[in-house]
């Protein structure tokens, strides 16, 4: 190989190695810090596409995407002097990259002061609280998600200084402690005993109260009835007086004949036995005619 082939062919291998560590990509789903000698060489580079560094340049790699941060379980103390432990996870974004290597270097240690941040808020703001309103989300229904948003704005406030930024914070379970449970399940089940004794009392109340009215009511349309009743009766008795004295005016007689017969047919049933005498006027119509 000639001399001058040896230069080309260093001078070709220098360039690829000056290219190849100082050309970078930087990914959409990156922001990029270039260092130089420990020092930051300049404001984050958060656009994607090649890039283009010094060779003894070397650079660190942040997320910029939105991350979530499962918290550790919080031991709080409610306002009503509960102990509960409450389980909650945190959706944050790094927005300041040269923030977050100047106070944490890595990802990881900025993560771990910013749930650090997000549990003692949890306590804060929970301790203020009791355990009704926690749980049940008060009488409202929202106070959970109210206190969620307060719990995030006073985390986002006091964690700006790492460079980043808390974008929600949910808490997904909030338990009694184990030795808690089974007096705070007995609490419950007399109490739920005690409601349900209250509802029984209250329906026997209102069944006595039904029945009273329903035997009320039952006597005035018996009342009512018979008194309808016993109208009808006496109009039907003085049509039938009025009629049986149209008929005696007519024929005086006649009337006093069919009412003998009446007479007859129920005095004289079947097995009685009458004495009277035979000129008794009651047996007028047996004589013979004369």
């Amino acid at each position: 190989m000639s001399p001058k082939q040896l230069l080309t062919g260093i001078i070709i291998a220098a360039v690829f190695i000056f290219i190849s560590r100082s050309a970078f990509i930087v990914d959409q789903r990156d922001q990029v810090l270039v260092m130089q000698f420990g020092n930051i060489t300049g404001a984050p580079i958060v656009e994607p596409g090649l890039k283009w560094k010094l060779p003894w340049q070397n650079t660190i790699i942040f997320d910029k995407r939105l991350l979530a941060s499962d918290d550790l379980p919080n031991e709080v103390i409610t306002k009503d002097k509960k102990k509960i432990l409450v389980d909650s996870f945190t959706r944050w974004k790094i927005i300041d990259p040269l923030k977050v290597y100047q106070v944490a270097k890595t990802r990881e240690r900025v993560e771990s002061r910013m749930q650090d941040v997000v549990g003692a808020k949890v306590r804060e703001v929970l301790g203020q609280h009791t355990l009704h309103e926690i749980v049940t989300g008060g009488d409202g229904g929202d106070m959970r998600t109210i206190l969620m948003v307060t719990i995030r704005d006073l985390a986002d406030k006091e964690v700006a200084n790492l460079g980043v930024k808390v974008v929600d914070v949910r808490i997904k379970r909030a338990d009694l402690p184990e030795e808690n449970s089974d007096s705070v399940f007995r609490r419950m089940k007399a109490e739920r005993q005690r409601i349900a004794k209250q509802y029984r009392s209250e329906g026997e109340e209102a069944a006595k109260e039904i029945r009273a009215t329903a035997d009320k009511e039952r006597k005035f349309l018996l009342a009512d009835a018979y008194k309808q009743s016993e109208i009808i009766k006496g109009d039907a008795d003085a049509k039938a007086t009025k009629i049986y004295a149209q008929s005696y005016q007519q024929d005086p007689k006649f009337y006093a004949f069919t009412r003998s017969l009446e007479a007859y047919k129920t005095s004289m049933a079947s097995q009685s036995r009458i004495v009277l005498s035979p000129n008794s006027e009651f047996f007028q119509f047996f004589e013979k005619s004369k």
